[in-house]
């Protein structure tokens, strides 16, 4: 696993910790490396967890592949059980390989 892989996973289970936040992991999404936020039902993302994404350089989703029609990184919507916001690092943006078999 590469040091910014780490650091990523590391900051995720930092976040995970926090009373109002359910989770937060890594994911990958072909060459690039995601992180995933999730609140509560009806819950918003606080300011201070997008400040500390973005000072870590992860950027929301939607921002990085300029998605039209979508209005912030939660933009995976609501879930029965909170809402999910999606994060770009875009400090190691496209350097991961994606396969298909």
């Amino acid at each position: 696993m590469t040091d910014r892989a780490t650091e990523l996973r590391d900051l995720a289970a930092e976040i995970s910790q926090r009373e109002d936040i359910q989770d937060a992991w890594t994911a990958k999404s072909f060459t690039d490396r995601i992180l995933v936020v999730e609140v509560p039902p009806n819950e918003q993302l606080p300011n201070s967890i997008q400040r500390t994404l973005a000072a870590h350089d992860c950027l929301g989703a939607d921002e990085v592949y300029e998605m039209e029609g979508v209005d912030g990184p939660d933009f995976a919507g609501k879930l029965p059980d909170g809402r999910r916001y999606r994060f770009v690092d875009v400090l190691s943006r496209g350097e991961l390989q994606s396969y298909v078999v």
